[in-house]
């Protein structure tokens, strides 16, 4: 499997960090889920990306049921374009 470019990864970092609504959405299971995905998906070599996100076990929380929600919404939009084949 091929791994997300720093480059990439930085870019999906960054919309999702500039989609926040809400002083509470770094710490929401809608993107710390993405940011899951996102890390497995990455380069190894890039885990330093991932280092302004950590948020303590005892902040994280679930879904307060946004709508819109712009991290779930681009999880699941990653997600999908991951899944379709790549056409030549």
């Amino acid at each position: 499997m091929v791994k997300l470019a720093r480059d990439k990864t930085q870019i999906l970092l960054r919309g999702v960090e500039e989609s926040f609504t809400h002083d509470l959405c770094p710490s929401c299971e809608c993107f710390l889920a993405y940011l899951a995905q996102l890390r497995v998906d990455a380069d190894p070599a890039e885990n330093d990306l991932f280092i302004p996100f950590k948020v303590e076990r005892t902040a994280m929380h679930k879904c307060l049921g946004c709508n819109p929600c712009p991290p779930a919404d681009q999880y699941a939009d990653y997600m999908l374009k991951k899944q379709k084949p790549m056409t030549p």
